[in-house]
């Protein structure tokens, strides 16, 4: 018996407690309905702007090979990561100027990016790898792969952005 009030104090909060949550998920929703059209458009440009609109991966090889990832964003922000065999290891924040990044998007576009397979491999396990990723026209995002077999303008393509993004990671004639 003198637990009675307890059952029923643990009754009553567990037919309460669930319609109390249903009532603010629903209040909640109510409020995201109510954001304007110009609040919705900016949180897509905030968003669009968040993406990286060209990304640099070199991958490393069974030897000392620079390992490094850059997401480049259109107003020049760059996000590096230094994995292995770079000076400078770990996450970092680097700039570019946003005339070279519109540079190196144009180089893309003169190379026929959009029209690049998504890998140009022969198998070799020891090779590093070099991951282009650009942001097309049409807002997708693509990212090809080249290690070997590729053709003439995606190789000018590797070496052109390679040097570019060395000379960043501050590699100066590092082994490639």
């Amino acid at each position: 018996m003198r637990y009675l009030p307890l059952l029923l104090l643990l009754s009553f909060f567990s037919f309460a407690l669930p319609a109390c949550a249903q009532k603010a998920t629903t209040t909640q929703k109510t409020k995201t309905k109510k954001l304007s059209k110009k609040a919705v458009a900016a949180q897509a440009r905030a968003t669009n702007d968040a993406a990286p609109v060209l990304t640099f991966e070199r991958t490393p090889c069974f030897g000392t090979c620079p390992a490094y990832s850059m997401k480049v964003f259109a107003d020049g922000r760059v996000a590096y990561e230094g994995r292995h065999a770079v000076p400078m290891m770990g996450p970092k924040e680097l700039k570019l100027p946003a005339s070279a990044v519109a540079d190196m998007l144009h180089q893309t576009q003169e190379a026929h990016f959009d029209q690049f397979q998504a890998s140009y491999l022969r198998g070799t396990t020891d090779l590093p790898s070099t991951i282009i990723g650009v942001k097309q026209p049409n807002g997708q995002f693509k990212s090809v792969t080249v290690e070997e077999g590729a053709p003439d303008n995606v190789k000018m393509l590797v070496t052109y952005l390679s040097n570019q993004f060395d000379a960043l990671a501050q590699l100066n004639g590092a082994e490639k």
